[in-house]
């Protein structure tokens, strides 16, 4: 997975924002409270940014350094399957359900780009994997707790997955896994409120969570059958069907002997995000990924359910390490690892080559498509940052300026004039009679541009 991680630009949108909170907060040195473009930032907690400011600590700023951990959280998801299935059906059983976790696409492509997708499924593994395993409550807490600190409100997904196993543990040992819970999720939480009040709330709580769970916002007016259509399209109707097929031998079980808690755990597992996110009216494929572990260990039971006796025990494992090779095979593919390093995007070639001009802001007049998006958007399907980013927030980081977007091109026009800090312009082609006297273009990519204030322009 860490073949050429670095040679891709860093994609809009997630990439972009937290690439920038990593490197705002490593240079700020301000660990609690992340910003973005130099604006408060509170739609998730700061671990993202302690993750990529740490990355970038080792190894630059760079796209490397920005997505130096996300592999390592894909290993530790791949551990923990793996010992949750050797736990419930025995070593064949966790090394098929980790080779077919890491072999369906969704999951490399979170391993492999900078995301709290990825993040919060490790520690949902994790907790089901401790709980397994009779860990210390204080251990199990904690890993629940950073869910949260991960993906925010959406973390408590970590403690509804390991309901089943909870239920299962004395009231002694639950009383100190919410006290863990506790300690690691409240500290950052009442500061954030104490010193932001509702500017820590409304985005954090109300928009993040309420307004993505009631309302679909940003054109996202995905069918209800949404992710089981994805599910089907990703895995493909041979997975699907093998999925069904060893829930029922699963269920099986449960009916004969009614003793396989363990086992309806993963029917749990999958069933609960499904229910949840198809409930939710805002809908993203990768939303679904912590479905992939669950499907992954039915899966690997199925395929070593009949493998009791010699004979079927040495093909069902034939058939694992065939599955191993094929996932490792499937992973050098995925990656392309003697593919050149991708060119990058018009519009951060343009923000690239501005990075070299003096000074700190950076008037960029967003596309006329993203003004037509702004005009047409119902009221009650935005949050206060959909136009937040002016739909290219990875200029941020090329440009390394504070980046001014604008969807209004008079006030784009006045504010160049009479804001001299404003030094760097970038418009697109069909835009440039917006661009007021005292500019020179100095860089051009598609459809483009970029101006530097020519008093700026000498400078250099």
């Amino acid at each position: 997975m860490y073949f050429g991680l670095g040679k891709n630009y860093l994609f809009d949108w997630d990439e972009g924002i937290y690439a920038s909170i990593g490197r705002e907060m490593k240079h700020s040195g301000d660990l609690l409270i992340p910003t973005w473009n130099g604006d408060l930032w509170l739609e998730k907690p700061p671990v993202i940014g302690w993750v990529t400011a740490l990355g970038m600590s080792l190894v630059g700023e760079n796209e490397l350094g920005a997505r130096l951990f996300m592999p390592l959280f894909a290993g530790a998801t791949l551990y923990a399957i793996f010992r949750i299935g050797q736990k419930l059906g025995g070593t064949l059983m966790g090394a098929a359900s980790a080779g077919l976790l890491g072999y369906f696409n969704l999951f490399l492509s979170r391993a492999r780009t900078v995301n709290t997708d990825g993040m919060l499924l490790a520690a949902i593994a994790w907790t089901s994997w401790l709980l397994l395993a009779g860990s210390s409550p204080w251990l199990v807490g904690i890993v629940m707790g950073l869910a949260i600190m991960v993906k925010g409100a959406s973390g408590i997904l970590a403690v509804i997955i390991a309901l089943p196993l909870l239920f299962q543990k004395s009231w002694k040992y639950l009383k100190f896994v919410v006290l863990a819970f506790l300690l690691t999720v409240l500290p950052w939480h009442l500061y954030a409120y104490l010193v932001h009040g509702n500017a820590f709330i409304t985005p954090y709580l109300l928009e993040q969570v309420v307004r993505r769970a009631t309302v679909p916002i940003e054109f996202h007016l995905e069918s209800r059958w949404f992710y089981f259509n994805f599910l089907y399209k990703d895995l493909g109707a041979g997975v699907v069907l093998v999925t069904i097929f060893s829930f029922a031998l699963m269920l099986k079980k449960w009916v004969s002997e009614r003793k396989a808690n363990d086992l309806l755990t993963i029917m749990w597992w999958v069933a609960i995000p499904l229910v949840l996110f198809t409930l939710a009216k805002t809908r993203l494929s990768w939303y679904i990924l912590p479905v992939y572990p669950a499907i992954a260990l039915a899966i690997g039971y199925g395929l070593t359910y009949f493998a009791e006796e010699k004979k079927s025990r040495n093909v069902a494992t034939i058939l694992v390490v065939g599955m191993l090779a094929q996932m490792l095979w499937h992973g050098y593919q995925y990656i392309e690892p003697s593919s050149a390093k991708s060119p990058l995007s018009d519009t951060l070639v343009v923000a690239n080559a501005l990075y070299t001009y003096p000074g700190s802001d950076l008037a960029m007049l967003v596309s006329s498509n993203e003004r037509v998006a702004q005009a047409i958007l119902p009221a009650d399907q935005t949050i206060s940052s959909s136009f937040r980013y002016g739909g290219a927030p990875s200029v941020v980081w090329y440009s390394a300026k504070h980046v001014l977007y604008y969807y209004n091109y008079d006030l784009f026009t006045f504010e160049v004039l009479n804001n001299q800090s404003i030094t760097m312009l970038i418009v697109t082609v069909e835009d440039k009679d917006k661009v007021p006297p005292g500019f020179a273009q100095v860089v051009s990519s598609g459809r483009y541009l970029g101006y530097v204030r020519e008093t700026n322009y000498a400078l250099r």
